[in-house]
């Protein structure tokens, strides 16, 4: 009987919580000919209200020093909207998740797995915000960090199969959780307050 590698089992452990991010309507606009960049500021701010309390929470458990932790996607989604226009008051007024699902230190490679994956669709979606908003936009967050991603990602793939093979059931249950979050944020109206 062959054993599925973990990153096999973390892919089929998310495969449908992937689809069902992909299909968000607020994912889904980003392809839409009429895109505008007052919509894109919305879905950048948006952004940040889950990735900033996702970070905390990793960086809790896995201590500043870890690898995964010094990859700031908020940081990319701030650059973002400060190039747009926005000021740190109104960023800072953003209304952020308050549904963080609880990340382990034995979960925190499941964290990693949807992080980094934040990056790498980011390469696909990059080309047709570019070719829709033109140069008023930022791309930080969805075409930053190329060359930092293929050094994480390849890291991040040695070190799951070495050392992950134990928590296989917590990695796929924390990138599960955090996808679930991902997409019930997404679907979410924002409140009224603030506004980048």
């Amino acid at each position: 009987m062959c054993v599925p590698s973990v990153i096999e089992a973390l892919r089929a452990a998310t495969r449908s919580r992937h689809a069902r991010i992909a299909s968000n309507p607020a994912m889904l606009r980003l392809f839409e000919p009429d895109y505008a960049i007052p919509e894109y500021q919305a879905h950048l701010g948006r952004l940040l209200g889950l990735f900033e309390p996702l970070e905390r929470a990793a960086e809790y458990v896995g201590g500043r020093e870890n690898p995964v932790c010094t990859l700031q996607r908020s940081n990319d989604l701030r650059e973002d909207l400060l190039a747009m226009g926005a000021v740190a008051r109104d960023i800072d007024g953003l209304e952020r998740c308050a549904r963080i699902p609880p990340i382990t230190a034995q979960g925190l490679r499941g964290y990693t797995y949807v992080l980094l994956g934040s990056m790498l669709g980011g390469r696909m979606i990059v080309k047709q915000l570019r070719a829709v908003l033109g140069q008023g936009a930022s791309f930080c967050f969805y075409g930053g960090g190329h060359g930092e991603f293929e050094t994480a990602w390849a890291s991040f793939r040695e070190d799951l199969e070495e050392n992950g093979r134990s928590d296989v059931e917590v990695i796929c249950s924390t990138a599960a959780a955090i996808f679930d979050a991902y997409a019930d944020w997404l679907s979410e109206p924002p409140l009224r307050s603030g506004g980048a």
